[in-house]
């Protein structure tokens, strides 16, 4: 008989709150050897890895898949002034103050052009036809990808996605078509750098190239792009996949689904928040040991990569009561789904923004929103997770 709770690659691809579960009760801290690393998944050991960078710092290793498909250094693989300076740049059209300036004006348009071309069909698939493609164009938009369609955009992020997830199974077909993909961003952005080179705009692109550094001066195409490579993967699919998370969850409650429907300015955010937790988009953050640790009985070694497992904190009971029941009402507590600083989640506040604005209009425009009984919903992967099918039906 298959036991959905040990330790493989394909549990954890299909479902790993099971195996999490297990592991945070009998283990805490278990070397994969899928992945070569150890799994850290409860809340107040992945709190104390992600507060202590002087022992456990960004991983810069060539053997990690982040590597393999970003290329190094990034912007996840960075310390000290560097990733501070690339941080200015990144963080500034990201910044609380900036996102309230122009989210509404730039998100709730492209939102409601996606809900206007499924309306009147009364069924959709929520994260194919809406919101992954809203992310997408939203955060593409905002990057300076504005000529790039939709389609090529998720072909980026899905085959770089799963090039991150290759790691086990090592699929030669799925490494060449993130190959392709990765050389496609490349041929793509180098006239894009040329021209935010001659020209800085407000795109985040030219932010990345310029930020942070004395005027006059810009960071070489080769050098930022390992961490456009991120942003891409990270930033294209987090809101889209936050969002159908989010709104599975509630849509599986018929209380929950009742108060969004009839209050969704009042609870759209509370759902967004929810599904990050629920089911954490970003599903771990890796780092590496700088000396020998040992951390609630098990020691990790110098040099030894450590997986913080953001989705399985945000499940831990000793955190949470319920911890594997969505509930968009419980009290309000700090998830790990943006990562830990100083490598804490840049579009953390606009992330939060899309999401919000996105349930709020789907739940508004779209009556009596729930799921299809028909369809068949479907959820996948680990190092990144998300509600890939979401079939719908709606009053037109």
């Amino acid at each position: 008989m298959h036991d959905a709770t040990a330790l493989t690659g394909e549990n954890l691809f299909n479902d790993p709150y099971p195996v999490y579960a297990r592991l945070r009760n009998e283990h805490g801290i278990v070397r994969f050897e899928g992945s070569r690393e150890y799994f850290v998944t409860r809340w107040s050991d992945c709190q104390t890895v992600g507060a202590n960078e002087k022992v456990f710092a960004p991983s810069d290793s060539q053997d990690r898949p982040e590597a393999r498909v970003f290329g190094l250094p990034n912007v996840l693989s960075m310390s000290g002034p560097e990733h501070q300076a690339l941080r200015t740049g990144i963080d500034y059209e990201v910044q609380q103050e900036r996102v309230d300036g122009y989210v509404d004006a730039l998100a709730r348009p492209i939102v409601n052009r996606y809900i206007d071309a499924i309306a009147t069909r009364g069924q959709a698939d929520l994260t194919q036809d809406l919101f992954e493609p809203i992310s997408v164009r939203l955060i593409g938009d905002l990057i300076g990808l504005k000529h790039i369609p939709n389609p090529q955009l998720q072909a980026w992020f899905h085959a770089i996605n799963g090039g991150l997830q290759n790691i086990v199974a090592q699929d030669p077909e799925v490494w060449r078509t993130c190959d392709s993909a990765i050389a496609e961003i490349d041929a793509v952005l180098r006239p894009l750098y040329e021209t935010v080179s001659a020209r800085p705009d407000s795109s985040l692109f030219s932010h990345a190239v310029h930020g942070g550094l004395p005027d006059g001066q810009r960071r070489a195409f080769d050098a930022i792009m390992p961490t456009i490579r991120v942003i891409i993967l990270g930033g294209l699919q987090e809101p889209g996949h936050g969002a159908a998370n989010a709104a599975l969850g509630v849509l599986q409650d018929e209380v929950q689904g009742a108060l969004l429907r009839e209050q969704p300015s009042a609870f759209a955010l509370k759902a967004y928040d929810e599904g990050l937790r629920w089911i954490a988009p970003i599903g771990v953050t890796p780092r590496v040991a700088q000396e020998d640790f040992v951390l609630s009985g098990t020691r990790i070694e110098e040099g030894a990569s450590v997986a913080i497992v953001l989705a399985s904190a945000n499940r831990d009971a000793s955190r949470w009561e319920k911890a594997d029941t969505f509930d968009m009402t419980r009290k309000k507590k700090a998830h790990a789904s943006f990562g830990y600083r100083p490598h804490f989640c840049s579009g953390h506040y606009l992330s939060r923004a899309v999401g919000r604005i996105a349930l709020e209009e789907a739940f508004t425009r779209l009556r009596n929103l729930r799921l299809d009984p028909a369809g068949e919903v479907q959820t996948k992967g680990w190092r990144f997770r998300g509600v890939t099918h979401l079939p719908a039906r709606w009053d037109p």
